[in-house]
């Protein structure tokens, strides 16, 4: 098996994230201190840092020394780092207080207290574009088994208040800060989903624990999720992988979906499990020592007889865009699913005493060149879900803020008979939902409620039918 040096890089998806959780954005370099000015700027350009420094030194005392109310001057600072990050209008710089760099450290080792969230926030937003992403905080994924997962929390639901208390101007700091807290007590979230549809959940917050990879046969094909790149992915992706051979796999399906990124070491070692050489992804900046390539070293653990087939959505984001682009453009495997997140920025972190800065310095780019950022990945293979009409929202509406779906399943032994008695309760009380729709919501409903959901569902997961489909052809 090959090794890489290991590399404290995040390339985890937005800003920091969810409670306690999440990293964010896509590749991190840690450093010790804020650099100097370079001595290759121009004289101009350091008069001119000289003069606004002082202005805002100034600022800052004057602020501090004659307002009206006394203001702790740590509270003064942090606002002025928040304002001057709010400045570039770019979701993933950001001034990181104590807490949140904590948030940060506690995730690099893969185990960290919160609710169980990815988050996001888009400098997309247009008020005059109202289908565009919303002025909230965005859930990019739910971790698997944890509060926010088994309250039904999905990819792409904004966080539209929090203990009663309005989001809107809330960053993801602020969010995940207010979401954070000691394990076992709760937070009062209300949720957006849609254009209008708002449902409230509590949550009670524990230990998370972000899995990785949850690995089965189908068949004559080895199923592998990825759930998360951690210190540890590679290592499990290695054991699964050992598991199909044992089997005889003739066929390898890599799951990505909801897969909101992670260490950049962590995925650059398993796109190695690829490739014999060859690029599997570049860095790029306007400094130059900003700038690199990730090389694969010669030895594959999948054969290239393996037919394989990469399964996306909308919130497959950074590192599992890196393993798709790599597969994708070397022509390794076939990209199923929707059009990816499009996350492809890399930031520094850089400390700044018990606090820090993350500042984006570099874009990452495919082996083709391609940079994702903003635009995603799309899939050689599109499958679409489903739109529901007006009506048919309409009545999904009324199912999520009722919490019925959940109630019925909690409530009841759920088997064929009280199912087909919910379905026609359900279109007695002017419910228009298709039997497949429903019985889609009950069987996601249950597996949200399992401490152990199934590895994959061949029922109702049409853009996994569809892999199987693509790969069966190629076996």
């Amino acid at each position: 098996m090959k090794r890489k040096k290991e590399r404290l890089i995040w390339a985890g998806l937005t800003s920091l994230l969810s409670i306690s959780l999440v990293i964010v954005a896509l590749f991190f370099v840690f450093t010790r201190s804020v650099p100097t000015v370079s001595a290759q700027t121009s004289y101009s350009y350091n008069r001119d840092v000289e003069k606004y420094m002082n202005l805002l030194k100034n600022a800052y005392y004057y602020v501090l020394n004659n307002y009206i109310d006394e203001i702790p001057p740590e509270e003064l600072f942090k606002g002025a780092m928040d304002g001057l990050f709010e400045s570039l209008d770019d979701p993933y710089s950001v001034y990181l207080d104590e807490m949140a760099v904590q948030s940060l450290t506690d995730t690099t080792q893969g185990k960290f207290g919160g609710v169980g969230l990815y988050i996001s926030k888009s400098t997309l937003y247009d008020e005059e574009n109202p289908y565009g992403r919303k002025p909230y905080v965005e859930v990019v994924s739910p971790i698997e088994g944890t509060p926010a997962y088994r309250a039904g929390i999905h990819s792409g639901d904004y966080i539209y208040k929090i203990n009663g208390e309005s989001a809107k101007d809330l960053s993801t700091n602020d969010v995940s800060n207010l979401l954070r807290g000691e394990p076992g007590t709760p937070v009062d979230v209300t949720l957006l989903r849609g254009d209008s549809i708002t449902f409230d959940v509590t949550l009670n917050r524990a230990n998370i624990e972000i899995p990785t990879v949850k690995e089965d046969m189908i068949n004559e094909i080895g199923y592998m999720r990825v759930i998360q790149f951690t210190p540890f992915t590679a290592t499990r992706v290695e054991s699964a992988i050992e598991t199909f051979n044992k089997n005889n796999y003739k066929g390898l399906i890599i799951d990505l979906r909801g897969n909101p990124g992670g260490l950049l070491s962590s995925v650059v070692e398993i796109s190695d499990y690829f490739f014999n050489d060859g690029v599997i992804v570049s860095t790029k900046s306007r400094i130059e020592n900003e700038n690199e390539i990730f090389h694969a070293k010669r030895g594959v653990l999948v054969n290239n007889n393996i037919p394989i087939a990469v399964l996306i959505d909308n919130g497959s984001a950074s590192a599992s865009e890196i393993l798709t682009g790599a597969l994708k453009d070397r022509n390794r495997a076939v990209v199923i699913g929707q059009t990816s997140y499009g996350k492809g920025s890399v930031q520094t972190m850089i400390g700044l005493g018990e606090s820090a800065i993350k500042l984006t310095m570099a874009r990452y780019y495919t082996p083709s060149g391609t940079s994702i950022d903003k635009t995603g990945i799309e899939p050689d293979i599109a499958v679409e879900l489903p739109e529901f009409t007006p009506e048919e929202l309409e009545s999904y509406a009324q199912l999520i803020e009722k919490n019925t779906i959940r109630k019925f399943v909690t409530d009841n032994t759920v088997n064929n008979n009280s199912i087909n008695s919910f379905i026609m309760e359900l279109k007695n009380d002017g419910i228009v939902l298709s039997d497949e729709t429903i019985k889609r919501l009950i069987r996601s409903e249950i597996n949200r409620l399992s401490d152990n959901p199934p590895v994959y569902d061949l029922q109702y997961d049409e853009t996994l039918k569809k892999a199987i489909e693509v790969i069966k052809e190629q076996i």
